[in-house]
């Protein structure tokens, strides 16, 4: 187990509880983000498809506590989207500004449409006006993504610097 997960559990939790109980009162366009997914998206993007998702199961099993939805399809979504996601990333040319937009829109829209999909499959009342909504949810991550990927980024640069060898 890597130390990140440690790190992971609390930052989860937090940033669940700043979505359930304040995100809602402050919509931007209308729609709630999910911070996160972002989150869990960004360090899967920096660190690789396995940390992202460990990260991606905390984070959805933290939303599933807050949440209607069974227990555990949160988790499965993100987790399918982001490794999907960082695998496609991985085979990409880096880039620090155009591809983790793109890489969140794209990951959004599979977490979204595989959970309307599991719920579905599972009795769970799912309609298609829900789905209305993708697009511009997607749109807002890959804005959303920017900021909380280069916070990341630069904290990771902070605390845990390279060695330069000569």
């Amino acid at each position: 187990m890597t130390p990140s997960v440690y790190l992971a559990v609390p930052v989860m939790m937090l940033l669940t509880l700043v979505q359930a109980a304040v995100l809602p009162y402050f919509p931007i366009l209308g729609l709630t983000p999910q911070l996160p997914f972002l989150v869990a998206l960004a360090w899967g993007l920096l660190y690789g498809p396995e940390e992202g998702v460990v990260w991606a199961f905390i984070a959805g099993i933290f939303l599933d506590l807050f949440s209607i939805t069974p227990m555990g399809v949160t988790s499965l979504t993100f987790m399918v989207a982001i490794l999907a996601v960082t695998w496609i990333g991985q085979a990409l040319p880096s880039s620090r500004v155009f591809l983790p937009a793109v890489l969140a829109g794209l990951s959004t829209l599979l977490a979204l449409f595989f959970q309307l999909l599991l719920l579905q499959l599972l009795g769970h009342l799912a309609t298609l006006q829900t789905a209305v909504f993708l697009p511009s949810l997607a749109i807002l991550h890959a804005g959303l993504i920017l900021p909380v990927y280069w916070l990341i980024y630069t904290l990771d640069r902070i605390f845990r610097p390279r060695r330069v060898q000569i």
